[in-house]
């Protein structure tokens, strides 16, 4: 099968202020942003659904030891916000995606090296366990001078194969941070101990 994923394109900007999504359990981005008709009778599909995991949304990284503290934060990265289209070919045999997703990435105290490395990954459960399935895109944010946090834009183009009236809700992507199962257990905790304030 060939690969749906087939293009990135990386930008790296600062901004005083950004605009964080408000995560449910899952967050649907994209809906209907179907294109022309191609000179069929039926409108075009809509686009597929994606979805934002709850508690693969961010990271945080803590120096070597058992310290947990806010003093212990090496750095955080976040998806605050990503947005997408979509357009089917003529014989609407396939549909091509580009998603375009937006990361908050901040220095903690015990950071001395001024950069920080993490990975996010963009999956389609329908082909699972098919690698094609699933890809994971490497990120970095170099911080310059007393620059404590980054902007960074990462753009993914997908190319999906459809059969002939397709189910839709059978494609959902899925996107988050990828995570260790402790980085994974320290989000859930962190997000119990939130709720109970």
């Amino acid at each position: 099968m060939k690969s749906f994923f087939f293009g990135r394109q990386r930008h790296q900007l600062q901004r005083n202020l950004l605009r964080w999504c408000a995560v449910a359990t899952i967050l649907p981005i994209i809906s209907a942003c179907g294109s022309g008709a191609f000179g069929l009778k039926t409108p075009p599909p809509r686009c597929p659904e994606v979805l934002l995991l709850k508690h693969a949304n961010s990271v945080t990284y803590f120096k070597p030891g058992p310290g947990r503290d806010i003093t212990d934060v090496l750095a955080t990265a976040a998806i605050v916000d990503f947005r997408g289209e979509c357009e089917y070919n003529r014989k609407r045999t396939k549909v091509n995606i580009v998603l375009n997703v937006e990361f908050d990435v901040r220095r903690g105290p015990a950071d001395r090296t001024k950069a920080t490395d993490f990975r996010y990954f963009v999956a389609i459960p329908k082909f699972h366990p098919a690698p094609q399935g699933k890809s994971i895109f490497p990120m970095r944010a170099q911080f310059r001078g007393n620059q404590t946090r980054l902007n960074l834009l990462d753009e993914v183009r997908l190319e999906i194969p459809m059969p002939p009236f397709p189910k839709v809700d059978d494609y959902t992507i899925y996107m988050g941070i990828q995570l260790t199962p402790q980085q994974l257990e320290y989000n859930r905790l962190h997000a119990n101990r939130t709720l109970r304030r």
